[in-house]
């Protein structure tokens, strides 16, 4: 494993430890933060990468529970609550970039570039004052570089902040083609247009077309992204349909959902070694508590890598009693996942008590779906 190699694992751990399902997106080279998010750039850095690398992680860790979920970002009453603690907190993570940026290892400061645009994006996200005036003014600026950095930080916090808004998401659609038309070479620009189709677009619509914006541009990031939007659109091509699931448990018996008829269902297709993941399951296991006994069913799609990691996961988790899918012939990526045209987890589903699909991104407010869907006919 090279140091590069490692110092990416420690901050993907970091973020993933924080419930950042969403990091890779945040991964832009944006202008260095305000000094009141950061030590004074002139400053010597004090001491070692492998250091400063560790408290990156500990303060990820801190973040813990405040950004386990979608929701914190979606929502804005938990957007400011969560903020009182998560604003310190990435500020503090700010600081330790900027000593990374000051270190004479190439790999710290690469790694610290990633840092500042990921965390400066959710700083705006959360309203920190501050930063949104300095993007802001960066945004306006003559480096060009800077000046795409800071516009698409802002826009990533207003699609967000929008996301049940189709008009107002429309008008930031036309900024994201413009943006993307006078860039079309930057893949980092062109990785965040198309994490906002899964960043809280208030139309299915609205997230093919951002999608396709980052697709049509004219690099290497958006030729895979291309082939990743055909699976996307594969996946929510189920919603409104009838869906069957059918599979075999991880003790090795046959399940199908048509034996769970008249039965709201919430399908997660989820990992053991998926940070993000386990951070669901306590709202996931909340859900079954409250509503198994009113008519819901869970059941979970494994891609984990071995057989024997769900069993000792599930042998910790004794109220996680609902079926598990998995085939250890593909193990790592569940072949449900690949012919839903699924490219991330966890993904979840919520099936009505007809059998049809109503949203296959049931992740984001499954809590109030549920007691709505069980009180149908």
């Amino acid at each position: 494993m090279t140091r590069r190699d490692k110092y990416r694992i420690v901050l993907g751990a970091c973020l993933a430890a924080a419930g950042l399902a969403m990091a890779p997106a945040f991964a832009v080279d944006t202008p260095k933060p305000t000094e009141d998010a950061a030590e004074k750039p002139d400053a010597p850095a004090a001491r070692g990468v492998a250091d400063i690398m560790k408290d990156v992680q500990e303060a990820g860790q801190s973040l813990q529970g405040v950004l386990g979920s979608p929701n914190v970002f979606l929502d804005a009453d938990k957007r400011k609550e969560a903020g009182a603690k998560a604003i310190p907190a990435l500020k503090k993570m700010l600081g330790y970039a900027g000593e990374l940026r000051r270190s004479p290892d190439a790999q710290g400061k690469m790694i610290a570039g990633q840092m500042e645009g990921q965390f400066t994006t959710m700083l705006a996200l959360f309203g920190d004052e501050p930063t949104l005036k300095d993007l802001e003014k960066k945004a306006q600026g003559a480096d060009k570089k800077e000046a795409t950095s800071a516009q698409t930080s802002l826009l990533m916090t207003h699609w967000v902040q929008a996301n049940k808004d189709a008009a107002a998401q429309e008008k930031l659609l036309d900024e994201a083609t413009k943006l993307a038309a006078a860039n079309t070479e930057d893949q980092q620009l062109t990785q965040q247009l198309f994490a906002l189709g899964q960043l809280g677009p208030a139309t299915p619509d609205l997230a093919n077309k951002i999608q396709d914006v980052a697709g049509g541009m004219k690099n290497e990031m958006a030729q895979q992204i291309q082939s990743q939007l055909e699976g996307s659109k594969k996946l929510r091509s189920l919603e409104s349909k009838p869906l069957t699931i059918v599979g075999t448990r991880n003790d090795g018996t046959q399940f199908t959902t048509a034996d769970w008829k008249g039965k709201v269902i919430l399908v997660d297709f989820w990992a053991t070694w998926c940070g993000p993941c386990r951070a669901e399951l306590p709202r996931v296991k909340k859900a079954y508590a409250d509503f198994h006994a009113k008519g819901l069913e869970v059941l979970g799609v494994s891609c984990d890598n071995s057989g024997d990691a769900l069993s000792k996961f599930l042998e910790a988790n004794p109220d996680m009693p609902w079926p598990q899918l998995f085939d250890p012939k593909t193990a790592g990526w569940h072949p449900l996942a690949t012919q839903y045209g699924i490219s991330g987890i966890p993904t979840m589903f919520l099936i009505d008590k007809s059998g049809v699909v109503r949203t296959v991104s049931a992740r984001e407010k499954f809590e109030e779906l549920i007691p709505k869907m069980l009180e149908e006919k």
